[in-house]
């Protein structure tokens, strides 16, 4: 056979292989990137919602629950022990409401800790723990409710809240660039 029979059976072979094998790579990359991207937008979701569900039960029941149960406390004056009783029931039901979407939340970031590094894995442990903390802390700011300024229920709140709630959207967004890094995304 003649070189350049030989260079073109060659050709004919290696050509088309390569190109095979780069599309069966760039393929996998891409699947690849999408599903961690489809697995991260889930778990932003999750963080998310370990952050604003216990905030907006904590401001909700300050601003309506609270100050409703302290004015039928104030107009019984005392004749009836029924506004405390709800009182406490609604302290009750809200401790129990802000802990489980956080439970659930908390659950669903275990998948995320089989796929993201290390580098990730810590942010998110800190946020996680951070939103912790504020939960506790809101709990026993509900155990000082006698001490609570029924007009501006927010005075209760103290700066460490305060700082931990920086610091959590600090720590969010600080995820969010981790998983773009993580994702090749710029």
């Amino acid at each position: 056979m003649q070189p350049a029979v030989v260079a073109a059976i060659v050709s004919a072979i290696v050509g088309p292989l390569i190109f095979f094998l780069l599309k069966r790579w760039d393929d996998k990359k891409r699947r690849n990137f999408e599903i961690r991207y489809e697995e991260y937008k889930h778990y932003l979701k999750a963080l998310e919602q370990i952050a604003s569900s216990s905030h907006a039960d904590f401001e909700r029941f300050m601003s309506e629950t609270y100050a409703s149960c302290m004015n039928e406390i104030l107009t019984s004056e005392g004749q009836s022990s029924d506004p405390l009783i709800r009182l406490n029931q609604e302290v009750n039901n809200l401790t129990a409401d802000v802990r489980k979407p956080f439970t659930q939340a908390t659950q669903e970031l275990h998948g995320l800790r089989l796929v993201c590094s290390k580098k990730l894995l810590q942010k998110v442990n800190e946020y996680v723990n951070v939103q912790r903390e504020l939960i506790d802390s809101s709990c026993s700011v509900l155990g000082n409710l006698d001490q609570m300024d029924i007009n501006n229920p927010s005075v209760s709140l103290s700066g460490e809240m305060e700082e931990k709630g920086e610091r959590t959207q600090v720590l969010f967004e600080e995820i969010v660039q981790q998983m773009r890094k993580e994702l090749g995304i710029k």
